[in-house]
């Protein structure tokens, strides 16, 4: 008796991949994206596949050209974070950084300031929407304000700021930061989300404070001040994130003080941000 074929399926795609069964997951996900060549977290996954069947050449080839169509749309951070994924399978590229940077000036330079763009975006939202909030627009605006901190750099400053900076993954319910132990690091979240908690000063109990996702900061305290840590993070998924260590923007400042004034400016301008938010939710609620 004879059992009719079965294509690989994009719902079975985590087990094809548990089971290191590669060839099935890249067609699971190539089958899928005949339907819409254009899903970016498919081809991101795709990528991911062929580096992990060993295939380097084509997953660099596709990081570099899902990263530069990052760039193009203004998400800096997702480019940064893909760059780092290339570095991991070609540790030699070390081109990279430079043709990010390179890639960021083009688009500052051909395109409208993200301010300019951050306001149109919203503006046409209000003209179609006008009674409603989108929830993808709004994380689209988050995560372009966090890319306004890298087109603040002038080329130089910039390609060694990236340069600078670590990919860090983390699984469900790692513990990141904890509140009160020496940290010296900024942390972007690129995907995922994590839980922000501090202790109840009388009871010691935990206080939960706010969730983060892509487009967040953290850590920005101990980074400018050397301050033990705030509160405690922990993965509430799998989480990437773009580290930046102190000690490397203090490397960077000696040649270009601009970078840590642009930091500091950057981080204020968050904080009263956040600080908005909370009182516009409480004054809605």
């Amino acid at each position: 008796m004879r059992f009719p074929f079965s294509k690989p399926r994009i719902e079975e795609l985590d087990r094809y991949l548990a089971r290191k069964e590669y060839d099935k997951a890249l067609q699971a996900v190539t089958n899928e994206l005949k339907k819409n060549p254009a899903q970016f977290n498919l081809l991101l996954r795709q990528a991911e596949i062929l580096g992990l069947a060993g295939d380097r050449d084509r997953a660099i080839t596709l990081y570099r050209e899902l990263a530069e169509r990052y760039t193009k749309d203004g998400f800096y951070a997702k480019a940064i974070a893909l760059y780092k994924k290339i570095l991991r399978l070609e540790p030699s590229a070390e081109d990279v950084h430079e043709e990010l940077a390179r890639l960021i000036e083009e688009d500052i330079r051909t395109r409208l300031p993200l301010e300019q763009r951050l306001a149109a975006m919203a503006t046409a939202d209000r003209r179609s929407k006008p009674h409603a909030t989108d929830p993808e627009r709004d994380q689209h605006l988050k995560e372009l304000q966090a890319s306004a901190l890298f087109a603040a750099f002038e080329k130089e400053a910039l390609q060694e700021l990236l340069t600078s900076t670590t990919l860090r993954s983390f699984r469900e319910g790692d513990v990141i930061v904890t509140e009160g132990e020496p940290g010296s690091s900024l942390f972007l979240m690129v995907s995922g989300t994590v839980q922000v908690f501090t202790r109840d000063e009388g009871t010691g109990e935990p206080i939960h404070l706010a969730q983060l996702g892509p487009g967040d900061f953290f850590g920005e305290v101990s980074l400018l001040t050397g301050k033990p840590r705030t509160a405690t993070i922990t993965a509430d998924s799998q989480v990437m994130a773009i580290e930046l260590a102190r000690e490397s923007v203090d490397r960077i400042a000696a040649r270009h003080p601009e970078v840590r004034r642009i930091l500091e400016e950057f981080c204020n301008r968050r904080a009263e941000e956040a600080v908005e938010a909370i009182i516009r939710r409480r004054r809605s609620g």
